[in-house]
């Protein structure tokens, strides 16, 4: 009994080493020396939010929500994006990645969460930058419901590694995939209630774009900054298609352990 405990905890902690390493390598492959990487990784979520501030501001809507476009808007555009660019990223950590397959102790499975916990450590501090920033400029409470955005940040994150391992072991079963996603990915963003409140949308619109999970991630992360938003978040769908993604991902991983590895 006392082997086979040292036995895992010797497992466990030579596996942390592995996945340790590999998120060193991820991130001087992404950001190398250049600062320009860390410049842009900051600068495009506020691209996005200026784009829709202009298109809002030149076409002269209503405010769909609050009092301010830019809190509005922004969290719009983070909810999303995190979600959308911590999945995508820790996806891509397994093809980033292949050369090290050859060595035994790497595994599939380490290649994504190690690009998976650099995506998701970039984008805690991406959030806590322009929530700072928007506390600042307004001058009042951003989160108005702590608990429920750290809850936010949970589900995010779990649906974000669930739905990369599956994008990950799938796509490379089936390069097809990886198109499919590419092209998806502007229809997935509108449908997603970046830039509109999802509850004042027509019952036969909102009864086709409910089923996108992202927009259930946006309206979980907006509704913990505003006292009165009326949110359309099924916590149980959205963790359950994570579950299920995640569930097929593992599975896909195990039986087509070697075909990946190959690829």
């Amino acid at each position: 009994m006392y082997l086979t405990e040292k036995s895992f905890r010797y497992a466990l902690k030579e596996n942390a080493r592995v996945v340790a390493a590999l998120i060193v390598r991820s991130g001087v492959t992404r950001f190398g020396e250049s600062r320009i990487g860390y410049l842009w990784t900051l600068a495009e979520p506020a691209i996005y939010v200026g784009m829709f501030l202009s298109l809002h501001t030149f076409v002269r809507q209503n405010l769909p929500f609050g009092d301010s476009a830019m809190l509005f808007f922004l969290t719009g555009v983070i909810g999303f994006r995190m979600t959308n660019l911590i999945a995508r990223k820790a996806a891509n950590g397994l093809s980033h990645n292949q050369p090290m397959l050859s060595y035994p102790l790497v595994k599939p499975l380490d290649t994504i969460v190690a690009a998976f916990v650099l995506e998701a450590i970039i984008w805690v501090i991406i959030c806590s930058l322009f929530l700072f920033f928007m506390y600042a400029a307004l001058e009042r409470t951003i989160i108005v419901y702590p608990l429920e955005f750290a809850a936010s940040l949970m589900a995010i994150a779990y649906f974000a590694f669930s739905f990369a391992v599956f994008n990950a072991t799938f796509g490379t079963l089936v390069p097809m995939w990886a198109k499919i996603l590419g092209f998806s990915n502007m229809a997935l963003m509108l449908s997603s209630g970046v830039v509109f409140v999802p509850s004042q949308l027509p019952p036969a619109v909102l009864a086709i774009v409910w089923w996108n999970p992202f927009l259930h991630c946006v309206e979980w992360f907006r509704s913990s900054t505003y006292l009165d938003y009326v949110s359309v978040l099924d916590r149980r769908y959205l963790l359950s298609v994570a579950t299920a993604f995640l569930v097929v991902g593992l599975t896909l991983e195990r039986v087509y352990r070697n075909r990946i590895l190959s690829e």
